[in-house]
């Protein structure tokens, strides 16, 4: 790990988290993929691809994991109009809102770095390397789960790709 100068609020800051999570009761393997991701932000070619062209990458997380639960509802609402819009529709939004985030967060940020790293080397099958490589990480969770999310999982990769080839071509246009 190469910190220069003052970096000590970032090693404090991974130290906490790192402490967080191997002291929680979560599962052992979402413990080592929250270490490793955690000790992954201690490597500058890690933080430069998160944070250039102003956090894009994070951004695109965040607006796939909105895009996604607003689509959820919408499609929901639409297949069954006399859904019951209360307290409880609210809770179940933020439920869906967190685990997209979860999921957009430690699962497809580093396919879609992983994704970025592969296919600039194949300058001219870029566009559909990057989409074959997020769309196959999102088929992927089928083997970890069969029967449950890898359907979402599919279309979060899906709009992931797309909003992260929308803002690629935005913030290199300006």
């Amino acid at each position: 790990m190469i910190i220069k100068g003052n970096s000590y609020i970032l090693v404090f800051s991974v130290l906490v988290l790192l402490t967080i999570v191997l002291v929680s009761t979560t599962p052992l393997i979402i413990k080592t993929l929250l270490a490793f991701i955690t000790i992954a932000f201690g490597f500058p070619v890690i933080r430069k691809l998160l944070f250039k062209d102003k956090f894009r990458k994070i951004k695109v997380a965040f607006y796939s994991s909105l895009t996604f639960t607003i689509g959820l509802f919408l499609v929901s609402i639409i297949e069954e109009p006399s859904f019951n819009i209360d307290g409880d529709f609210f809770q179940i939004i933020i439920i869906v809102l967190f685990y997209s985030l979860i999921g957009n967060f430690l699962y497809g940020l580093p396919v879609s770095l992983i994704a970025e790293f592969i296919s600039m080397k194949f300058f001219i099958i870029r566009f559909w390397l990057s989409g074959l490589i997020h769309i196959g990480f999102g088929l992927a969770t089928y083997f970890i789960d069969p029967g449950g999310f890898f359907i979402f999982a599919i279309i979060c990769s899906i709009i992931f790709f797309a909003l992260d080839e929308i803002t690629k071509v935005y913030s290199t246009s300006y």
